[in-house]
Order: structure tokens, then sequence, then C-alpha cells
């Protein structure tokens, strides 16, 4: 086994293409399928469904890439302990957080539960899985994450602890013409309405596929254009008029007070998110973390902290799935 092919496997499943994730990863294409090859060998399995496009997974692929997140995690911990042991400042706080909320929310928080001390900080941005795995191997002391509270999505530690510190929503967005939504859902037919969407596995498209589940999908009349992880990427999309996108409220606030975008649909396409900041059950020895936690318990909107249980949901197997 090589490291470098569950990097590999991973950068896949990340871009949804051989030809990107081998430019993402500096190598030719070739090369770059030699190695997914090497793996589904070493395996005895198929991972890859090469049938779709984006490329999907195969069950096998599912089970790997959950096997593959924690390794690289655990990988990538270890190291950052080893380099970072003199470069981190000494108490500093390790605060896990979700590409999104490190941008939209996570400044104004920290101002106010964080700076009482001041409390150094180092800032250690990931998308949802990466976080919750940071979490349970030790690679940070706090989690910042987004929680469906209608999604059975829980993270894998027993009796973790949890706070909800403010509240967003997903709701599908598009840009304005003539003061008027460029796009509508649903769309007919004749007119399917184009739209961005996460990528497989992504939590927030989990969250949209939760939404997308209580009606018919074929009613929506979509056409997907694009796919990505990062929900900054589809927020850019949206804003250039590729399409309609599910997106954070915070994330897009400047632009709709500016009335650049809107809605593009009605309130049932849209879901409740909470966002919670997470600590490890043994995590309650004295120090700047606990400071924190015990700050931002008191500014808490939503009373005392509770107790999670429950592994993560498997990824979704490739196929077709409502976006």
């Amino acid at each position: 086994m090589d490291i470098g092919w569950l990097e590999s496997f991973l950068a896949l499943v990340e871009h949804g293409s051989f030809t990107r994730a081998a430019e993402a990863q500096h190598m030719s294409q070739p090369a770059f399928s030699r190695r997914i090859r090497a793996l589904e060998g070493w395996f005895g399995e198929p991972l890859v469904d090469r049938s779709t496009y984006p490329v999907g997974l195969t069950e096998a692929g599912v089970k790997v890439r959950a096997g593959a997140i924690e390794t690289m995690a655990t990988l990538n911990a270890v190291r950052d302990e080893v380099r970072g042991r003199q470069r981190t400042p000494r108490n500093a706080v390790r605060v896990a957080v979700t590409h999104t909320l490190a941008t939209t929310f996570f400044a104004q928080w920290w101002v106010r539960c964080g700076g009482a001390g001041p409390a150094p900080c180092v800032l250690l941005p990931s998308n949802t899985l990466e976080a919750y795995d940071a979490l349970v191997h030790g690679g940070c002391d706090l989690l910042l994450a987004y929680a469906d509270p209608a999604l059975p999505l829980n993270i894998p530690v027993a009796e973790a602890e949890w706070m909800v510190l403010a509240d967003d929503v997903l709701a599908p967005y598009t840009t304005v013409t003539e003061g008027r939504p460029a796009f509508r859902l649903p769309g007919t037919a004749a007119a399917p309405v184009p739209v961005v969407t996460h990528s497989q596995g992504a939590f927030l498209g989990h969250v949209t596929e939760r939404v997308l589940s209580e009606r018919d999908e074929r009613d929506l009349h979509v056409l997907p254009l694009a796919q990505s992880d990062l929900t900054s990427a589809l927020a850019a999309l949206v804003r250039a008029g590729v399409g309609v996108g599910w997106l954070p409220e915070r994330l897009v606030a400047s632009e709709l007070a500016a009335g650049t975008l809107q809605r593009a649909g009605d309130p049932s396409l849209t879901a409740r998110l909470e966002i919670r900041l997470y600590r490890a059950p043994n995590d309650k020895a004295p120090g700047r973390a606990a400071a924190v936690w015990h700050r931002a318990a008191e500014l808490a909107p939503h009373g005392p902290p509770e107790h999670a249980n429950g592994p993560l949901p498997p990824a979704p197997v490739s196929g077709p799935s409502a976006r």
C-alpha cells in the first residue's frame, strides 16, 4: 500500500474527474489512473464507477473513502503535531471549523468567546467529515460545524458534548434580472432550471437531498451543470449566473441585502441549519479551551450543552440522487 494511492483516490472523489484530479496532483492522467488501478488491485474490488460523470463510487469505494479519510486525518494530525510542536503558540486553542463557517461566522464568534483571554487560536478549516475526524482523534480542542436537526448525522464520539451557537438557513438562490429571480423553481420539462450542486458526500449535499426527498424531484425539472465540495465555489457560480444553488444564507447575506441575489423557490425547498460547537467528552481539563467552551455556553441562545451519539452515515453510492 502506498499512501499516495489514498491521496489520489480522495482527490478523485473531490474533483469527480480523472483529468481535474490529475491536474490537482500535478501529474499526468495516465500516471494518476495507474495509482487508482493500483489501489483497486490492492483491495481486489473496483472502487470507481467510470460510467458516470462526475465519476461515482462503487459500494466498495464508499467504504474505502470513509477509511481513507480517517487514515489520512490521523496521519496528518500526527504529522502536524510533530512538525508544529515548536511552532504552535503555547495554550493555543485548536478549533476545527468547516470552510463556510471559517469565513462567515468564526471571526465574530471568536472575538466574543475567545478574545476574553485573549486566547491564541489555531484555526483548522476543513470539510465536515475531516472536522469530525479531527475531534475524534484529538486533532482539535473544539469543532464548529453545521448540523441539520432533521438529519441523523452525528459525530462518531459517544457522549460528545455540543451546543447550538446560532441558526442559519439553507435555501436555493439565483441572480436577479430586472428585479426578479433569473431562475425559479420548479422548472418545466421544456425549460429545466440549471442548478449547481454539492458533490457526493458533502454535508450540505446531504441536507439538500433530504429537502428534495420530501417532494417528487421530477416535478422540479432541474438541469445539473456543476458540482463541487466547496460551498464557496458554488456560491461563485451562482453569483456568475450559472444557475440555482443551495447555499447558507449567511454566506450570501451581503448579496441579499444588495438585491443581487434572491431565493429561487418557496420555503418548502429550504432547511433550517444549526451552527454547533462540539467538544470531546473527556476534554474537561482546565485551560483556555475550557474557558472558551464555558464562555460560549454562557452566550448560547438555545440553552446548556447537550450530548450526541451515533456514527456518521455512509456516503451515498454512485447513481442518480436528488440534489
